[in-house]
């Protein structure tokens, strides 16, 4: 097979995947059928069936990819632990910075995984993510002793949560932006002391 196959190949199945992914988000997974992908698409039912068995398979594929990054951005609370005390603000940006990029970069995907799929199950894992992520950084004494790392974790999942849907997802806020005014919730608080 010739190189320009290979890509012009490689171009449909992203098509293909991109495609579906605005179908899912507009739709909902179940009133999206393979003939709305491959006309978004501006290909074949044909050419879908060549690279998905299925439109279950494409979507699960689709999960796959965005979940693989999810676990791994939520996770990243894990790399303050060993920092000092005056860079752990800036990596909790960075932290934050990431995950909301990681959203702009596929918003199809997040619209469909924060608002349609997953629900309960989802927000339960990803806050018990952070909440191990909290203990381990209050045993290194960058988050408050009494604070409950539960309570916490929940807060902050939902928070941000929201944050994507209200703001990031409209293109009323930046990545930037967000991550600047969450920092300044979570690491000042909103009280005057």
């Amino acid at each position: 097979m010739t190189q320009a196959k290979v890509r012009k190949g490689e171009m449909s199945r992203a098509r293909l995947l991109q495609a579906a992914a605005s179908e899912f988000a507009a739709k909902g997974y179940h009133r999206t059928r393979v003939s709305d992908i491959v006309r978004q698409a501006g290909l074949t039912q044909a050419a879908f069936y060549l690279y998905f068995e299925s439109k279950e398979l494409l979507y699960q594929e689709l999960m796959d990819r965005f979940f693989k990054k999810l676990w791994e951005l939520s996770d990243a609370g894990r790399k303050v632990t060993p920092l000092k005390s005056h860079e752990v603000q800036s990596r909790l940006k960075e932290n934050l910075l990431d995950l909301f990029r990681f959203f702009m970069e596929m918003p199809e995907l997040t619209t469909i995984v924060l608002t349609q799929a997953e629900g309960e199950d989802l927000h339960r894992r990803l806050a018990g993510i952070v909440a191990d992520n909290l203990r381990r950084n209050q045993e290194a004494g960058h988050v408050k002793a009494n604070l409950s790392v539960e309570v916490t974790a929940e807060s902050i999942v939902a928070m941000l949560h929201r944050l994507t849907i209200r703001f990031l997802l409209t293109g009323e806020k930046t990545a930037e932006q967000l991550a600047d005014e969450a920092v300044a919730l979570l690491a000042g608080g909103m009280l005057q002391a």
